[in-house]
């Protein structure tokens, strides 16, 4: 089938969905999905459409300005975009790749974290295996089947989410958030300065903390406080310990001062948790 847009060539194929009210509440849905071969003509400006665009590239250009920034997407590559905001993307003669707009609850919040921590221009080894998954959602509707809402949800899920794994370290091999993280836990029976760590692991702090926060998801001090509240947990599970000796021992002076801050983060005292049935 031909689309009828300028660049879109034939044996291109395309896939439209209009999800219920029920899909659109609760899941991460399709809003429409295709496998593109483009010529030069190909050309799409828009100031806003209200969906997330991921994109894999199998071969040719596709040239991108979005966000002030403008790069050239090849084979291999993939781009996440918030269409939201104003976009432009054209072709090269070749070009060729495969596509969905999707939305959900809480996609664009997640997907926007991932653009700002990362970045919406994707080179890594594990875009190949995105590249399967994204193709063999787009072929399940080519061969006139059904994916389950529940299965597109978390293929549409597991994707966006591949973008940010990096790659494997070899063994025996740490990164300092690795150091400081061995080191977090080292001291977890005394406060620790944001200074102190980045020093530990020969970074300036302000570069730490924002390696430290792409990769674990927490800023380094408030990763500190949540492996001392882990930590105090497990001995409220585990032992009869006093609650003003398990507060001295994950670092901190008063019990009073524990007892806050675990039932700031928690929603329980220390005492209502250890009597919880888990």
């Amino acid at each position: 089938m031909l689309l009828n847009e300028p660049g879109v060539l034939d044996g291109s194929h395309y896939y439209f969905f209009t999800p219920s009210e029920t899909i659109k509440k609760y899941y991460y849905h399709l809003i429409c999905c295709g496998h593109y071969y483009c010529n030069a003509d190909y050309n799409i400006k828009r100031d806003y459409f209200p969906y997330f665009l991921l994109v894999y590239i199998r071969n040719g250009d596709l040239h991108v300005n979005y966000q002030d920034k403008s790069v050239t997407a090849k084979k291999g590559d993939i781009l996440l975009l918030d269409c939201r905001e104003p976009h432009h993307y054209y072709g090269t003669d070749g070009l060729e790749f495969i596509y969905i707009h999707f939305d959900g609850p809480n996609s664009h919040e997640l997907c926007s974290y991932i653009v700002k921590q990362h970045g919406f221009f994707f080179q890594n080894k594990r875009n190949i295996e995105v590249g399967k998954q994204l193709y063999q959602m787009i072929y399940t509707y080519y061969h006139d089947q059904e994916m389950s809402i529940s299965d597109s949800t978390c293929l549409i899920y597991t994707m966006i989410n591949s973008l940010t794994i990096k790659p494997e370290k070899q063994k025996n091999e740490r990164s300092p958030v690795d150091e400081a993280i061995h080191y977090i836990k080292e001291n977890i029976d005394r406060q620790i300065t944001l200074k102190e760590i980045a020093t530990y692991v020969n970074l300036s702090p302000y570069y730490f903390s924002h390696i430290f926060k792409l990769e674990t998801g927490y800023a380094p001090i408030e990763f500190a406080t949540k492996n001392r509240i882990d930590t105090a947990k497990t001995l409220l599970k585990t032992s009869k310990l006093a609650i003003a000796d398990i507060a001295y021992q994950v670092g901190y002076s008063s019990s009073s001062g524990f007892i806050n801050i675990f039932y700031k983060k928690v929603g329980f005292t220390p005492t209502e948790f250890r009597n919880l049935t888990i």
